[in-house]
């Protein structure tokens, strides 16, 4: 399942070059991952239709719980086969649709990252990993969305679509950590049906999963987003918004189904909110002209019965939700991909425009047939067996039942009155006045169209292929007790049977009638003025207004006052937490370590250092002193037994004030560093002591406080034995706690990266080409050589021996990125360029390769992500958090020599 998801994650990585080097063969060849990974799902298909469950499992985060654990039953299958089958066909369909398009690769990777997130979703059993790749959709689907971002339309509804499926993603967030603290798992597999119904969080549980999963399937009142999504490329609107992402929601629904649906809420709201957003999608649909949007609204609609069928929670309702899942994925991405031929074709989507399309379309006419047929419920077509369900499943709710079945029959009337502009209105009748004169589409834009609308012909035919192979283990997989599934087409004169004939009779009445049904509904012009869109601008307008005044109150300009604010709130929000554990036993020092003379130095230097600084009214001086502050602080570090920490003090204080110097050079002059008025500098001074005091305090505690369990002698005491390494400072930072550290250089380079990008390139100055004049004279410049290469030797020796002795791949980088900067200095960046032969750029990207490939040997050999492996070479102990080292080396070389040569080509 794992390596699934991975090959089409390659596929989306590789689909930009493959587009730019193979053009139209590039669909063909993309479009081999998500067919592989449906052929895979296919195989195993009898071992779950069986009732068998295949599950993987790879650790993530242990500490918390929390694992990459997938897990493939009867929904996850049906939704798998769908997203990697109807896959396939879209990227195939989307090489010809989008043919010449220059970001054509680009939109490759957007599908084909949507694709995996989708696949991850479905088949994430683990509550969190779920939601990251839930998050993975809605960002993939704003990219595809505002795919042609030149189009305001295009760049508003990607906004609109991220806002409200975003914000329902924090609401689902929360839920899904209370679903995993009160169900007693983190796995949808082993959450706890009882615990949840009887724990006293269950109403919060309920109100977040439900505004979470309502958001991304486009219920009332967030129906808005699904609609105007419809600005994306044809291809998106077949796969996002019709078979994949806006049934994710309803996906969650139904995998919560069996642990949160038994009470009385969980059906009240499903129902409810499920019919009502069905009704308004309906009579919205039948209001439309173009082909597209009459499409999105009734999606609005199908969503909105999927949903209510869930509430039902009946054996029929059941049935008739994962019938018409599959129904309903069939027809409307072959409508979708139709609609985009037509458009394609004959250069128009409005139905005002189009007609007699059959004599020119015959291909794509007999697909719309066959799919509007199961749209509208009509017999043989397993949409007609999705309808007669839905309706008997209604019927065994009882009196609820009855009330909803007028609301169905009404809204699957306008269904069908929507199909019928689509396939009559569109390819039957006079000929339409066409902006081109249209002509059949090729192979790969009608061969998903008519696969998919001969699916549902198939399946309705003969049903019991879907029965034994899909439906059945989806069914059990939904319901909370055993189902008995038994599809059918005809079960005899039924009630089921007579309100269907009733919706097709009014289905046609409605089609033949649309042009007065739109008149009609055009007169509640009151209604229609107070739309979801209108509400929605007005609201974020006023969001951005206040978002407005806000930063107008706040983003004045001052940089002392942004200090002064934060720092203010920091001493608040510290001395509130210790005045609320007052009445706890905080643990004060009992006893002071022994006088250490250097100690007490480094701290006088340190504390004159900041002080002269406090007063200095010139920058150069400004920067000397907090040097020297700096340096007592280093002083200090080694006169406490802390030569690591020593070490890194120093470069780093080197490396500052190299920078600072270089950023003060491009400085106007100022004769005065501070404010100027007393007032002010007894403000200044009043923040700087409370902060100090409250910092110094909270420090105090916090050292004075015992380590859980000896934290301190565990690492002592396994340093050696377990890491291999007298050092314990680096074993703990490259072995023990190595993925911390891989998330610090990881922030590291993407500062670096930022910082270097808003300094800039430009052309190199006459100073960066040719040294700086500081260094003019000659016999100086002859020792930055040799000074430099001595450095580069001592840095490579600290990282060597690091494991050890003071040092580790931090500590040698700034050593080798000072040696770089003396070569820099004396004869200019591009010496320094040519001495270091790759850029630094690249040894960054190679430095964060090696520090995460380390990690992935642990995994290969059957341990955790970054666990440590070790040979011994003629007794000499080598091992990963070596190769991890020289990525942090390699990675933070990089990300400083990047930043900084950039700034000295951008010297005069």
């Amino acid at each position: 399942m794992f390596a699934s998801i991975g090959l089409i994650a390659l596929a989306m990585l590789v689909a930009p070059a493959f587009a730019q080097r193979m053009s139209a063969r590039a669909a063909w060849l993309l479009a081999l991952a998500p067919l592989a990974a449906f052929t895979f799902f296919l195989s195993q298909l009898p071992e779950i239709a069986g009732g068998g469950v295949l599950t993987e499992s790879f650790s993530w985060v242990p500490a918390l719980g929390v694992a990459l654990a997938f897990r493939l039953d009867g929904l996850s299958m049906l939704f798998a086969l769908l997203i990697t089958g109807i896959g396939a066909l879209i990227v195939l369909y989307s090489g010809a649709y989008l043919h010449g398009h220059p970001h054509l690769g680009r939109f490759y990777a957007y599908l084909l990252g949507f694709m995996a997130s989708m696949l991850g979703l479905v088949l994430a059993d683990d509550l969190i990993a779920m939601f990251v790749f839930w998050e993975l959709t809605s960002v993939s689907s704003f990219l595809l969305i505002a795919f042609e971002h030149d189009k305001a339309v295009s760049r508003r509804a990607a906004l609109q679509a991220l806002l409200i499926t975003g914000g329902g993603g924090l609401a689902l967030l929360a839920g899904l950590i209370l679903v995993g603290v009160a169900g007693g798992s983190w796995q949808f597999s082993g959450l706890s049906a009882q615990a949840l119904a009887a724990h006293a969080a269950y109403p919060a549980i309920l109100a977040l999963v439900l505004i979470g999963a309502f958001t991304k399937s486009a219920q009332l009142p967030f129906h808005l987003w699904l609609p105007n999504a419809m600005a994306a490329p044809t291809p998106v609107s077949a796969y996002l918004h019709s078979a994949t992402m806006v049934k994710a929601g309803v996906y969650l629904l139904a995998r919560l189904n069996p642990a949160l649906g038994g009470s009385t809420s969980w059906s009240a709201i499903l129902i409810t909110v499920g019919a009502a957003t069905a009704l308004v999608g309906a009579v919205l649909a039948i209001r439309q002209t173009d082909l597209k949007r009459v499409l999105a609204y009734t999606t609005v609609t199908v969503l909105g019965q999927l949903t209510m069928l869930l509430g039902t929670n009946t054996h029929y309702g059941l049935q008739a939700f994962a019938i018409y899942l599959v129904a309903h994925a069939f027809y409307k991405a072959a409508l979708f991909m139709a609609v985009g031929s037509v458009d394609h074709a004959a250069g128009t989507r409005q139905v005002t425009r189009l007609g007699g399309l059959w004599r020119y379309m015959p291909l794509t006419g007999f697909a719309v047939a066959l799919a509007a047929f199961s749209n509208a419920g009509l017999p043989p077509f397993f949409g007609f067996i999705a309808k007669e369900f839905k309706y008997a499943g209604l019927i065994e709710l009882g009196v609820a039942g009855w009330l909803t079945i007028g609301m169905m029959i009404l809204s699957n009337a306008l269904l069908l009155a929507a199909a019928g502009v689509v396939f009559v209105r569109t390819f039957l009748g006079r000929e339409g006045n066409y902006p081109q004169r249209p002509n059949e589409v090729g192979l790969p834009m009608w061969l998903g169209p008519i696969l998919l609308a001969l699916g549902g012909l198939v399946f309705g035919a003969f049903n019991n292929l879907a029965e034994v192979w899909l439906i059945d283990a989806a069914v059990q997989a939904v319901s909370r007790t055993a189902v008995p599934v038994e599809l059918y087409l005809w079960d005899g004169f039924t009630l089921a049977l007579l309100a269907s004939a009733l919706t097709v009779a009014l289905g046609v009445l409605f089609y033949l009638q649309r042009t007065r049904l739109r008149r009609r509904l055009s007169l509640w012009r009151a209604l229609w003025r107070v739309s979801g869109d209108m509400i929605w601008d007005r609201l974020l307008k006023r969001v951005f207004v206040f978002a407005g005044r806000v930063a107008d109150r706040f983003q004045h300009g001052s940089l002392r006052q942004h200090v002064s604010t934060l720092v203010l709130a920091i001493t608040g929000f510290a001395l509130i937490g210790l005045l609320a554990s007052a009445d706890q036993d905080l643990v004060w020092p009992q006893r002071t370590s022994p006088l250490n003379p250097a100690a007490l130095i480094g701290c006088v230097v340190a504390v004159a250092g900041a002080a002269v600084a406090a007063v200095t009214p010139g920058r150069v001086a400004l920067v000397a002193t907090l040097g020297t502050s700096g340096l007592g602080i280093a002083l200090f570090f080694l006169a406490s037994r802390a030569p690591d920490v020593a070490i890194t003090q120093l470069m780093v204080e080197t490396l500052t004030v190299l920078f600072l110097a270089l950023v003060l050079r491009r400085l106007p002059p100022a004769r005065t560093v501070g404010s100027r008025k007393p007032a002010a500098k007894r403000f200044h001074a009043l923040v700087a002591l409370l902060i100090g005091v409250t910092v110094s305090a909270m420090m105090l505690i916090t050292v004075s406080q015992p380590l859980p369990g000896d934290l301190a002698r565990w690492y002592l005491d396994n340093s050696l034995p377990a890491g291999h390494g007298a050092n314990v400072v680096n074993v703990i930072l490259v072995d023990f706690r190595a993925l911390d550290t891989l998330g610090e250089i990881l922030v590291v380079a993407l500062a670096g990266l930022a910082a270097a990008r808003l300094l800039g390139s430009g052309k190199p100055g006459r100073a960066a080409a040719a040294g700086s004049p500081e260094f003019d004279s000659v016999l100086l410049r002859q020792g930055m050589g040799p000074l430099s290469a001595l450095l580069a030797l001592i840095s490579l020796m600290l990282l060597w021996r690091g494991h050890n002795l003071p040092g580790g791949g931090f500590i040698g980088a700034l050593v080798a990125a000072c040696a770089a900067m003396l070569l820099a200095l004396a004869f200019g960046v591009e010496r320094a360029r040519r001495v270091m032969r790759v850029p630094p750029a690249i040894v960054l990207a190679i430095g964060l390769a090696t520090a995460a490939g380390a990690g992935v040997i642990g995994l290969l050999q059957g341990g955790d992500f970054l666990t440590g492996a070790w040979i011994a070479p003629g007794g000499l102990k080598l091992g990963t958090p070596l190769l991890f080292d020289l990525g942090v080396f390699l990675t933070v070389l990089g990300a400083v020599l990047h930043m900084l040569f950039r700034l000295m080509e951008r010297e005069a």
